[in-house]
């Protein structure tokens, strides 16, 4: 009897383990069907909209191209473009003139850089040097100073992206020399002089170092401004921040279509840096531009602009005779100002 118990007991218990498993399989099925409702419900609402902003996201890179305006200057302009594989390349080819492109740009007073029906044959980067090899039509250009626009426009296209530093021109397979107007090209180029003033002299001083200031420029509609970098010859200081600052404050040469921005009478009292903040001292003549929102925001944009192109700096303060002011139109100085990441975007 106790044997047959044993055995009774044995398949009641195996009965239990068996009732038990069943019922939690039925809870998983139970709560995996109710996710899997719930997956259905989502996919047809919410998901769909989650991706199609992901892939709009993941598509397009917003990239610094530079184009040309109508004196012949450089114009970085901050502009999403397609993000493709090779994004390099597909940077490049925006700046190829085109029916499109001209269209594009002409409501800004702004024309490509290369020539039309410029290929871009191959690009390759190794050790932040990117070897780029043009079709023909590269060299089909007016004069020295479109060529010197094309080659510029390259390497500072190229150069904003974080794995180039330097880049070497070549024509259809061949490392490219000189151009078809005597423009020379070193084999290696990287950024250096961009819309340097004075171009056409050839005179180079042992104690002159160049400066990039930043200047602002309208169309000759006068319904788009931009910023405008411009190179300065200067003489060697010990601080080269505050010289830039003060030639800033000089204005741009007459002949390049620039508007000047900080008073004339303004004085930079002093400039100091303390590890990536530079705080710049002007004296109370900086209150007197004029006036306007427009012209006080640019001013500010300006000074923040050319200080920030120094390397390590990351913040720009500016006091006026040693104090955090209010400008005359509201903006309040009481706080340091980042760099930006962009000069110019788009507005198209």
């Amino acid at each position: 009897m106790i044997e047959i118990r044993i055995e009774i007991w044995g398949g009641f218990y195996m009965q239990r383990k068996i009732f038990v498993l069943l019922l939690v399989l039925c809870m998983i099925f139970v709560a995996s069907g109710c996710k899997l409702l719930n997956r259905d419900k989502n996919s047809d609402s919410e998901a769909p909209v989650e991706k199609a902003v992901e892939q709009v996201q993941s598509n397009m890179r917003r990239t610094v191209l530079y184009f040309v305006n109508e004196n012949s200057l450089l114009v970085p302009i901050a502009k999403e473009i397609p993000w493709v594989e090779g994004i390099g390349k597909a940077a490049l080819e925006s700046l190829v003139t085109s029916p499109e492109t001209e269209l594009e740009l002409s409501t800004q007073g702004l024309k490509p850089s290369l020539p039309a029906d410029t290929k871009v044959l191959g690009m390759t980067i190794r050790d932040g040097i990117a070897k780029v090899d043009l079709s023909s039509e590269f060299l089909n250009l007016p004069d020295k100073a479109s060529e010197k626009n094309a080659i510029d426009s390259v390497v500072y296209t190229l150069t904003e992206f974080s794995a180039i530093d330097k880049v070497q021109l070549m024509v259809e397979g061949k490392p490219l020399k000189e151009c078809p107007n005597g423009t020379a090209v070193e084999s290696v180029l990287y950024r250096e002089k961009i819309n340097l003033e004075n171009a056409s002299s050839d005179i180079v001083k042992n104690d002159m170092i160049p400066v990039t200031l930043y200047f602002k420029s309208t169309d000759k509609s006068g319904n788009y401004s931009y910023f405008v970098p411009v190179t300065r010859m200067v003489k060697v200081s010990d601080n080269v921040i505050k010289t830039a600052v003060e030639e800033l404050v000089k204005g741009p040469a007459e002949d390049m279509g620039l508007a000047s921005i900080l008073p004339h009478d303004a004085k930079v009292l002093d400039v100091k840096q303390d590890a990536s903040e530079v705080v710049v001292n002007f004296s109370k003549d900086l209150l007197g531009y004029g006036g306007g929102t427009d012209v006080e925001q640019s001013l500010v944009n300006s000074i923040v602009l050319t200080v920030s192109q120094f390397p390590g700096v990351e913040q720009v303060s500016i006091l006026v005779e040693g104090k955090k002011e209010v400008l005359p139109e509201g903006t309040i100085l009481d706080s340091p100002i980042s760099s930006p990441i962009y000069v110019n975007t788009e507005n198209i």
